[in-house]
């Protein structure tokens, strides 16, 4: 992989905007024991970093943190994990608990046990203009008896990464900045028109009402509180969203026990002024009790909401909400546990993903699987949304929270005062076609204002249709092999290069027929899930068999490039020969243990 930016298309100014990978990573997991051979709970991340741009699974034998509901966690600008919260406490970079940072609860809640319950309930931002330091904002959870969960107020704490050897170390401790009774969750920020700050906003409980924080080199300060005509009922909680480009913001939430509704709350946002102003209120069917999600396509023209069974697909027109669509109703399916027990994968909190995808989850239920909408931008339903489309290498029971941490300035605009310009950041990502092994798509993920979009496909057998000017193109290589993609994208303030490496087909060394092709398998030992890792190779017909020790074949699967997650929960414990071929040559061979 490859990285250029082309300085001779700009000047310099007194701040470059920079790769902002601080979403990258994704830690994921729920468990009351900490045991390295149990595949079914535990640790693992989903790693956005990738070749291909598309996530990997690998697990965390030795990371203690446990999610319940609350659940965030960053990496530095270039992906590299730093820490993680539960809304109990910190853990660091090398799975220990970070200095000073334990007992953050109002539930005396210590390391390492499982966290709160607020789905959310936790953010973290870079502190502007201090190097190696973040902000944690969080919330104080209670319960409303005959209601539900509130929480009590907003507090936030400062850690310096730059401590203890860049292991970090939390040096401001819960810090309160509001007591009032708030939604549970509805916790996000968006970043200021200038390309810097940040705004933080929370929701208040019995309401219509938010309050509006601003967050510069200075420190936290309350900048606005607003209130909107309307009533909301005292424990309703679901999820509040900033669409990809800020000026949008959306709360989507549950009332169950009052007026048995689902409730859109949706506004227009000045990324300058810090307002909220155009204020739409919406309803939906109820179904069950609990918790609402939101997130928005990644071109700002629609609004997804889910209700438990139900995903809504909302246009944006004119600043208001039409045409809403569904476009997934629950299919039934039922995650099953050892014990014969089986709970529903419904839908829950949703997240925006690196890839351009977004990623939703059953919020406090305990699943390995999440559902996906492939295709975000695309109408009605060919947003492609897949349940129980994505497998995890363990139990989860919620996703973590992040905002848009790649949202540039309004160049132009009465706040773009810094000299912060929008310079282009190229990333994307490709995706093989299963049934037609050299058919690839692309799709670009880059950030900051980019206008123009130029691919080269690196080959050149290919004709005319090697250089595409799309955002999005289509390209069937010619051939097996190995080829280097790049896309440049340009607006008038300069531009970026983003190149990859793709190899396709049966790529092996002709000198001493040597694999290259890099593939992991784990855990070993394992117990529910195996995992194959198929890294920076897309397959013609790779194939995984798995045999007992009479040499009976008891797994045969298909791989491709990325995470392939096996399920062996129905095989007996004992030893496997596990091997892996591509076109009649073998590429790995190792026995397998299954406890």
């Amino acid at each position: 992989m490859k990285k250029l930016i082309l300085l001779s298309l700009f000047s310099f100014t007194c701040f470059i905007l920079e790769a902002q990978k601080h979403d990258f990573k994704w830690l994921l997991g729920y468990s009351f024991t900490d045991n390295p051979l149990d595949t079914g709970f535990g640790c693992s991340i989903m790693n956005f970093n990738t070749n291909d741009g598309n996530p990997i699974f690998y697990e965390e034998k030795y990371k203690k943190i446990d999610f319940l509901i609350t659940s965030t966690n960053i990496c530095d600008a270039n992906g590299n994990y730093l820490f993680s919260f539960n809304g109990a406490y910190v853990e660091g970079p090398t799975d220990k608990l970070m200095e000073n940072a334990d007992d953050l609860s109002n539930d005396n809640i210590k390391y390492p046990e499982l966290g709160t319950a607020s789905s959310q309930g936790a953010l973290i931002i870079p502190y502007p203009n201090k190097p190696n330091q973040y902000l944690l904002f969080f919330s104080s959870d209670f319960y409303y008896p005959n209601y539900g969960l509130s929480t009590s107020g907003l507090l936030y704490s400062t850690i310096d990464m730059s401590k203890n050897n860049g292991q970090g170390k939390m040096i401001e401790r819960k810090i309160s900045i509001l007591q009032d009774t708030l939604d549970d969750g509805c916790l996000i920020a968006v970043k200021h028109a200038n390309g810097r700050d940040w705004w933080i906003i929370v929701s208040e409980d019995n309401r219509i009402a938010y309050y509006i924080y601003l967050v510069t080199p200075t420190g936290v300060r309350i900048h606005k509180y607003q209130v909107f005509p309307g009533t909301k009922n005292r424990g309703e909680s679901g999820q509040s969203f900033f669409s990809n480009n800020g000026e949008y913001f959306v709360s989507a939430l549950d009332d169950h026990l009052v007026t048995h509704r689902y409730s859109i709350h949706f506004l227009k946002f000045d990324r300058c002024d810090g307002d909220l102003y155009n204020y739409q209120f919406i309803t939906l069917p109820y179904q069950e009790d609990f918790s609402a999600g939101c997130s928005f396509s990644t071109d700002n023209r629609y609004l997804y909401v889910t209700a438990v069974d139900s995903l809504y697909q909302f246009e944006i027109n004119n600043d208001l909400l039409s045409k809403r669509k569904v476009v997934g109703a629950y299919d039934g399916f039922k995650e099953r546990y050892p014990g014969n027990f089986a709970f529903a994968t419904k839908f829950g909190m949703m997240q925006q993903a690196p890839d351009g995808r977004l990623y939703n989850a059953y919020t406090g239920a305990t699943f390995n699987v999440m559902h996906v909408i492939n295709k975000p931008n695309e109408e009605g339903t060919l947003c492609d949304y897949i349940q129980h489309g994505v497998k995890c290498t363990s139990v989860k029971s919620c996703i973590p929270n992040f905002p848009n941490y790649r949202l540039g300035p309004i160049d132009g605009s009465t706040c773009d005062s810094l000299g912060i310009d929008n310079i282009p950041w190229c990333h994307w990502r490709y995706n093989q076609d299963t049934s037609d092994y050299l058919n690839f798509d692309f799709t670009d993920l880059s950030a900051y204002g980019v206008e123009q979009w130029c691919w080269d496909f690196g080959d050149p057998a290919s004709g005319t249709s090697n250089t595409s000017m799309e955002k999005n193109p289509l390209h069937k290589f010619s051939a097996n092999g190995i080829y280097n993609v790049c896309i440049i994208v340009k607006n008038k303030n300069g531009a970026d290069t983003l190149c990859r490496t793709i190899k396709i087909g049966n790529v092996v060394s002709t000198k001493n027929q040597k694999n290259v092709v890099e593939i992991n398998t784990f855990p070993n030992p394992c117990k529910d899930f195996l995992v194959v890792n198929v890294l920076d190779y897309n397959p013609e017909k790779m194939v995984l068999q798995l045999n007992n020790q009479s040499g009976q074949n008891v797994l045969t699967q298909k791989l491709y490039q990325g995470s392939n997650i096996l399920d062996v929960k129905q095989l007996i414990s004992g030893i496997y020969f596990l091997s892996i071929e591509e076109n009649n040559f073998l590429l790995k061979k190792e026995i397998l243990i299954k406890k």
